[in-house]
């Protein structure tokens, strides 16, 4: 996401969890996916945010939880994301194959 476009994001509610959730998956990726977590809970716990952006930020705490080996957390989001019909079908899709990655590295 370009400056401009996060800027833009600023003057709406739903451009702002956009903009917290590209900067979780920012934390994510510099290896602290713990504040990254705490980001993604603040995103799950919101009353304005959207069905997509939640399964959004319930796969990626999926997969922060999976970086930390706690591959119980991790999996309890996917699962969740597999039987929730909110989530969006690719969203499921990637749910599922992550699962199955969780499920045989145990």
């Amino acid at each position: 996401m370009g400056f401009l476009q996060r800027l833009s994001n600023w003057f709406s509610q739903g451009g702002r969890e956009e903009n917290l959730l590209q900067q979780a998956v920012d934390l994510a990726k510099e290896k602290q996916p713990a504040e990254a977590i705490k980001i993604y809970n603040e995103l799950l716990r919101s009353q304005s945010a959207s069905s997509i952006l939640k399964a959004r930020a319930l796969f990626n705490r999926a997969l922060a939880y999976s970086s930390l080996k706690d591959d119980q957390r991790a999996a309890a989001d996917l699962q969740t994301l597999v039987s929730s019909n909110d989530a969006p079908e690719n969203v499921r899709s990637a749910a599922r194959t992550q699962l199955v990655r969780i499920r045989n590295r145990a």
